[in-house]
């Protein structure tokens, strides 16, 4: 019996390594990444705010109509922490402050002092960002 060459065994490949195969792949996860990301800064017009979780509307210190900076409290919100501890669940009450992540104008507030909210359900604020920033 006689044997096959080793080199027209295996794979069938124009490469020795996969790694042109690696590069592309990086390639096109940095083009992926960048253009998300470009789309958020420059082309996405506004944001809408919604309520981390459930919870009751402390205070509001947005207003519409005005200019706010990165790390300018918005509003505050109150709502029930749930903790496993030694295997039962506990539940506080803890106050949130919820701070602009970018610069930008406030369009309209939605949101008034006293209002029960439902996680993700309806817009608390909605800002206009600074173009150029990730909101």
């Amino acid at each position: 019996m006689a044997q096959s060459d080793p080199k027209k065994c295996g794979k069938m490949t124009v490469f020795r390594s996969d790694r042109h195969e690696d590069v592309a792949a990086m390639v096109f996860v940095t083009l992926v990444v960048v253009t998300v990301l470009v789309y958020m800064a420059y082309i996405v017009p506004t944001i809408t705010l919604k309520a981390p979780s459930d919870g009751k509307i402390v205070s509001v210190a947005a207003v519409a109509d005005t200019e706010v900076k990165k790390g300018d409290l918005l509003y505050t919100i109150e709502v029930k922490e749930k903790k496993y501890k030694d295997g039962k669940l506990e539940e506080k009450l803890v106050v949130k402050e919820i701070h602009a992540k970018t610069n930008g104008k406030v369009l309209s507030v939605s949101a008034k002092e006293g209002d029960e909210v439902k996680k993700d359900k309806q817009a608390l604020l909605v800002l206009d960002h600074e173009k150029g920033t990730l909101p």
